[in-house]
C-alpha cells in the first residue's frame, strides 16, 4: 500500500515537473526538410530513431536532481514522398514505438509505453526559384493525426503524457524550407522553418495543451563525391509552456539548441543510407525539466520512377 501511495505522488509531483522537451508525445521530429522530388518520383524510406535523456536542468544550468534516472524512446517510422507535379510533392509519414519509457531516480522503477504515434499527412509546394542566385523557397503545410494509443495506463497509474505513444491531439505544422547552392562549388545550403500549433486535448483523463513550438535549422552540405554527402546543422527550437485544466504549467517549455552532423551514402539501385547524430550545446528551460543528453537516428531510402500510365486504346482509333 505504502509503495503504491508512493507511485501515485510521484505521478502528480512529475506532472508538475515537465519530463517534456526531451521525449515529448506524438512522433519525434525526424527531417528538416528536402529537396523536391521529380514528377512521378516516389521515395520510400524507413528509419529507426533512438533518443535518451538523464540531465536536469533548471534555467540554463545543469543541477542534480533525483525524480528520474533517465528517459528514452525506439521508434520505428515509415514515410513516403511523391513528386505529384514538378512543383508539389506529397508526403506521409507513420511510426511505432518500440519502447518510450522512464525510470524513477530514488525508486527502482520504471514505467513504460509502446505502440502506434501519429499519422502525419502533408505537402510541399516549390513556389520560387531563381536560377542566376540558385536559391529556391518551398512552403508546406502537414497536419497531424493522432491515431494511435492514448492515456495509456500502467497498472493503476495513467503515464505521463511525455510518455504517451500518441500525442492524443491534432496537430498544423506549416513550414518553409530555402535552400541556396553555390557556382562551381560542392558546397549547398539550406534553412527550414517550422511551427507547431496543437488542439488542447479532452479525454476522461486528460485535459492538456501542448504549447506551440516552433523551429529553425541553418545545414551546410559538403558532396564529398558522386556517392557521399556530409552534413553540418544547427537546430534550434523553442516551445512555449502547456496548460493543464486551463493553467499555465510553469515548468514546461524553453528554448534549446544542437548541433547535428549527419551524412548520407548513395548504393546501387538508387538506396540511399543516411545517420545523423543530434548533440545539445544550448539549453534554457522555464523551472526544473529533465533535458535530452543525445538522439541517434539511421535511415534507408529508395527512390521508384514511376511511369505514366498509357491508355488501353490508341490515340489514332479514337
Amino acid at each position: 500500500m505504502k509503495k503504491l501511495l508512493l507511485t501515485a505522488f510521484i505521478s502528480i509531483s512529475i506532472s508538475n515537473l515537465s519530463l517534456a522537451q526531451c521525449c515529448s508525445a506524438g512522433n519525434p521530429s525526424t527531417n528538416n526538410g528536402a529537396f523536391g522530388l521529380s514528377k512521378n518520383v516516389l521515395n520510400v524510406s524507413s528509419s529507426i530513431l533512438h533518443s535518451y535523456s538523464d540531465t536536469y536542468f533548471k534555467g540554463n544550468q545543469s543541477i542534480d536532481w533525483n525524480y528520474l534516472k533517465n528517459m528514452r524512446f525506439n521508434f520505428a517510422m515509415l514515410s513516403l514522398e511523391y513528386g505529384l507535379t514538378s512543383k508539389i510533392k506529397l508526403t506521409s509519414e507513420m511510426g511505432y514505438f518500440i519502447d518510450k519509457s522512464l525510470r524513477y531516480g530514488f525508486i527502482d522503477q520504471k514505467r513504460k509505453a509502446f505502440g502506434l504515434g501519429d499519422l502525419v499527412l502533408g505537402f510541399q509546394y516549390h513556389l520560387y526559384n531563381n536560377r542566376s542566385r540558385m536559391i529556391t523557397i518551398s512552403p508546406g503545410m502537414k497536419v497531424s493525426f493522432p491515431i494511435g494509443a492514448f492515456d495509456q495506463m500502467n497498472g493503476n497509474i495513467i503515464l505521463p503524457v511525455d510518455i504517451q505513444p500518441s500525442s492524443g491531439s491534432f496537430k498544423l505544422n506549416p513550414t518553409v524550407l530555402i535552400t541556396k547552392q553555390f557556382p562551381s562549388s560542392k558546397l549547398s545550403a539550406s534553412s527550414f522553418l517550422s511551427g507547431e500549433f496543437s488542439q488542447r486535448i479532452n479525454t476522461e483523463r486528460t485535459h492538456y495543451k501542448y504549447g506551440n513550438l516552433y523551429r529553425a535549422n541553418l545545414k551546410l552540405i559538403y558532396q564529398s563525391s558522386e556517392k557521399l554527402n556530409l552534413g553540418i546543422a544547427l537546430h534550434f527550437q523553442h516551445r512555449n509552456k502547456a496548460e493543464n485544466k486551463n493553467e499555465i504549467m510553469q515548468y514546461t517549455g524553453g528554448s534549446y539548441l544542437d548541433l547535428q552532423p549527419s551524412f548520407s551514402y548513395t548504393l546501387k539501385q538508387n538506396y540511399t543510407l543516411n545517420t545523423f547524430i543530434g548533440i545539445p550545446i544550448y539549453k534554457n528551460v522555464n523551472g526544473i525539466q529533465l533535458t535530452n543528453k543525445y538522439s541517434l537516428g539511421f535511415g534507408i531510402s529508395k527512390s521508384f520512377h514511376l511511369k505514366t500510365l498509357k491508355p488501353q486504346i490508341a490515340p489514332d482509333i479514337l
